[in-house]
């Protein structure tokens, strides 16, 4: 660039996006004021809630009426912005979308996004260098305007999240269910649900938090799922069953045989990736196409000659819709090409910290401060981690969940780049928290939290003890 500073490019104006500009703009001796793409007019991702929906047509947002964080907004905040002190420690999804508006003004990002714009490609340049220095072409197209537009960036920040397109398994004879069936992404009140038999089928958060909600309307609820028992007690019309394997014309059948009359089916099963932009053309279909203008018929079959920057041909049997990219390295770097980042590609993680976490060490990456291996080596240790998880039998849907070894990971971004760790008490706060929605999950949101140091922390109310 002429400045001699790099430009970012930002895919996203949800908390990922918003928290990677937040870091890009507070350093200005080393870049550039990034661009943030945003599809929508708005600033929060996933936490705009947009009503009640068509499921025959797409909306980026999860959210449902009454929701509110299954974790305490002690841990959810950025480390260098607090939330509110006056709210309680569960919070309404409104609040939080405030909280990212409030974000957005403080930090001045803003006037840095394009709203209303799709990007429509990635496509990396490359040069003479290796490919560590490879930059891009970043195609994008706003709702007003039918042109679209490219640009060059020296390094990509992909924070598009994984919550807008849901995943739905097959369950044989399913076709054949006369009963309504949805994701619970589309799920929005249960209020419309009164008097039905609801199956729903996953019991992650999102599954337990529906079934509990649905149990004071509907005629009766059932959660079908593959894990333990449990421990709490379950309000009088709702039961727990094995999962599902087969569906009549009126009846959802479990695998121990279970038949359960019903009228609605609602898949609790998670999401898959969705990065179309990085399906670029390659330089030989480029040139094909040059060379091939006024044949309609060959350009056709052009279309299975695309590029997909999230496949590894030395590994097999892989879908990135399933879960899992590749290749990537620390779950933050494209392997082959690492001026691509996927800021919050991983799963059950405390987001917020975490984005703040990986947005930093991606940048300082860049700025040269921490050296990564050379691209062959992570390539290499990307298909490990991929062999390791299918000789062990983990599913690769697996392979971006963190857990518990989020805070591992988190301190190891921090001790590589030197940058501030996270403080440990929000790791002790998380399992805390971790603890007692397995003791109730109805009621451990009416607790409340207060942050004493870096270390400690206390509980303000109880819940209910069952024998």
């Amino acid at each position: 660039m002429a400045s001699g500073k790099l430009r970012v490019a930002v895919i996203g104006a949800g908390a990922a996006g918003l928290c990677s500009a937040h870091h890009i703009l507070s350093r200005p001796i080393t870049f550039e004021p990034p661009i943030v793409f945003e599809r929508t007019g708005q600033v929060g991702g996933t936490w705009v809630y947009t009503g009640e929906l068509d499921p025959s047509t797409h909306t980026h947002s999860s959210m449902y009426r009454d929701l509110k964080t299954n974790l305490p907004k002690e841990i959810m905040e950025f480390p260098d912005f607090a939330f509110d002190q006056s709210l309680p420690s569960f919070i309404h999804h409104s609040e939080v979308l405030k909280y990212l508006e409030e974000y957005t003004d403080r930090f001045s990002i803003q006037p840095h996004i394009k709203f209303n714009t799709q990007v429509v490609s990635v496509t990396p340049v490359l040069g003479e260098g290796r490919d560590e220095n490879v930059s891009w072409d970043v195609t994008s197209q706003t709702q007003d305007s039918g042109d679209p537009v490219t640009e060059r960036f020296d390094a990509i920040m992909v924070c598009v999240g994984h919550y807008s397109h849901p995943f739905v398994p097959d369950i044989e004879g399913l076709k054949d269910f006369q009963g309504q069936v949805l994701h619970s992404h589309y799920y929005r009140y249960p209020e419309v649900f009164s008097s039905r038999s609801v199956v729903l089928l996953g019991a992650g958060p999102s599954g337990l938090d529906i079934a509990l909600e649905l149990s004071s309307h509907a005629k009766h609820v059932t959660l079908s799922h593959r894990g333990p028992s449990f421990q709490w007690k379950p309000p009088e019309n709702l039961s727990f069953v094995p999962p599902l394997v087969r569906a009549t014309s009126t009846s959802l059948i479990c695998e121990d045989g279970t038949e359960i009359i019903a009228d609605t089916l609602i898949f609790c099963t998670g999401y898959k990736y969705n990065y179309p932009f990085l399906l670029s053309d390659s330089k030989e279909e480029l040139e094909y196409k040059e060379n091939n203008e006024e044949n309609p018929q060959l350009n056709v079959q052009l279309l299975c000659a695309k590029v997909d920057l999230l496949e590894d041909e030395d590994i097999v049997g892989t879908n990135v819709e399933q879960g899992h990219l590749l290749p990537l390295y620390k779950h933050l770097f494209h392997a082959r090409y690492p001026t691509l980042g996927f800021i919050g590609a991983c799963k059950i993680v405390v987001p917020f910290p975490f984005f703040h976490c990986q947005a930093q060490f991606f940048l300082s990456v860049l700025e040269g401060k921490c050296k990564l291996p050379p691209p062959e080596k992570m390539l290499v240790e990307s298909r490990e981690e991929v062999f390791e998880a299918q000789t062990s039998g983990i599913p690769l849907k697996y392979l971006h969940r963190l857990a518990g070894k989020q805070w591992e990971y988190n301190q190891w971004l921090a001790n590589t780049a030197r940058l501030e760790p996270l403080a440990p008490v929000l790791s002790k706060l998380y399992e805390s928290t971790r603890s007692f929605r397995n003791l109730d999950p109805s009621l451990y949101r009416r607790l409340n939290f207060r942050i004493l140091n870096r270390e400690e922390f206390e509980v303000r109310g109880e819940l209910p003890k069952y024998n």
